[in-house]
């Protein structure tokens, strides 16, 4: 005697694919994390929906960030060194090649003045 079960196919319809939000680790330091902290309780200070999370936040300060911020953020990470080779480097554009030591020389005798920029 055979037993047979009638199976009934379902179909499943395929799944979508869900966009995965991919996350890394960044370090902050402890007076970031308390300012991000600070606005996160700010922003939850709410009857109603779900939490604020750090991420949402955070990506919504980078949107805010201008060139303006950019440039501030660069001329902070120049050292003095930094700045003597881009003086040296606009001074050759304009007035022709010239050795690093000759440009420090005439810088100290006066003969060149630097016009800071901004």
């Amino acid at each position: 005697m055979e037993i047979t079960q009638n199976r009934s196919e379902t179909k499943t319809q395929p799944k979508k694919p869900q966009a995965k939000r991919q996350t890394c680790l960044k370090k902050i330091d402890l007076e970031t994390a308390r300012l991000l902290n600070q606005l996160k309780d700010r922003a939850n200070k709410k009857p109603f929906g779900r939490k604020v999370r750090d991420a949402e936040l955070i990506a919504l300060g980078l949107k805010l960030v201008e060139q303006r911020h950019l440039a501030e953020l660069q001329e902070q990470t120049y050292s003095e060194k930094d700045r003597l080779a881009m003086a040296h480097d606009e001074y050759q554009k304009q007035n022709g090649k010239i050795t690093l030591d000759q440009f420090i020389g005439r810088l100290i005798r006066g003969e060149i003045q630097i016009q800071k920029s901004g």
